[in-house]
């Protein structure tokens, strides 16, 4: 529960903020000493959620649990993740069907290609885990009858034909909560299982799970030309966002595999930023 309250407090926070031209940002708030402004409140959300990262990292290795390879690679696509959903601060759906120029993919088109390979990756993935683990004897490559039954009664292909950025992204939260979920109990030794693709021979377990990273990464930089092309310039308060999301981001990826690890810490910072978050919002009304 912790971890859905902070991220709900880092979210709430972000959509008071996110649209704030730079000099709103000097508008008076104090933390002790210090007097630079609503700028400040971005530093010392980020700051706390840096601290906690700290914090439940010695928790975590006192309590004799480290994370597995598994979950640090699957840490690291959640940043990419996170870090996807700074970029997409703001837009909304005019944007998101809007080209950069004759023949370019729009921000939807490129969204839909991320959440139509991650779905692959998630399928294809699970598929030869699950054929290790069950034993069954199964074929090594995911046949087109398997891929349908897997996709049984999934929204995706309605929410393509509605053309809806909001449904889109809410679908990807969904998805991706899935991936972390099934992954992150991958062992060790799992992790050199063959999973079989569009290549001419399989490749390890541990290559498809980093290509959920990798691949996000190099469509959130397409996403971030499109949008320096059709959407303003970006402020500063989303620059500082994204570092907050990434602190997030570290933060939920730590607790991988151990989901109740420092619920009391993390409620603590949640209500802190919620607290910040009503400080500001209270500053702006004047």
């Amino acid at each position: 529960m912790a971890r859905i309250i902070l991220k709900q407090t880092v979210f709430d926070f972000a959509s008071l903020t996110q649209a704030l031209k730079d000099e709103d940002l000097e508008h008076k708030w104090v933390w002790q000493d210090y007097e630079e402004g609503i700028r400040f409140s971005f530093f010392r959300n980020y700051e706390d959620l840096r601290t906690l990262v700290v914090q439940l990292g010695y928790m975590r290795r006192k309590s004799g649990m480290p994370q597995s390879s598994a979950q640090r690679i699957l840490s690291q696509h959640h940043l990419a993740y996170r870090d996807l959903q700074a970029v997409l601060l703001g837009s909304d759906e005019v944007l998101a069907h809007q080209t950069p120029s004759e023949g370019e993919w729009s921000l939807w088109d490129t969204l839909v290609h991320i959440v139509g390979a991650e779905g692959t990756f998630f399928a294809i993935n699970l598929y030869a885990l699950n054929g290790l683990r069950s034993q069954d004897g199964r074929p090594q490559k995911m046949s087109d009858e398997a891929w349908n039954e897997f996709w049984v009664n999934d929204p995706y292909q309605q929410i393509l034909q509605a053309r809806v950025m909001g449904d889109l992204l809410n679908y990807y939260d969904q998805l991706h909560a899935r991936v972390m979920q099934e992954f992150s109990g991958v062992s060790e030794e799992e992790l050199d299982i063959p999973v079989s693709f569009w290549e001419r021979e399989p490749m390890p377990l541990f290559f498809r799970l980093h290509r959920f990273d990798s691949h996000l990464r190099q469509h959130t930089i397409q996403a971030e030309k499109v949008l320096a092309v059709i959407a303003p310039p970006i402020n500063e308060a989303k620059k500082l966002l994204r570092l907050i999301y990434h602190a997030l981001a570290e933060v939920e990826g730590i607790c991988l595999g151990m989901p109740e690890l420092g619920e009391g810490e993390r409620a603590e910072v949640a209500q802190q930023i919620a607290t910040r978050t009503q400080e500001i919002a209270s500053v702006l009304a004047k």
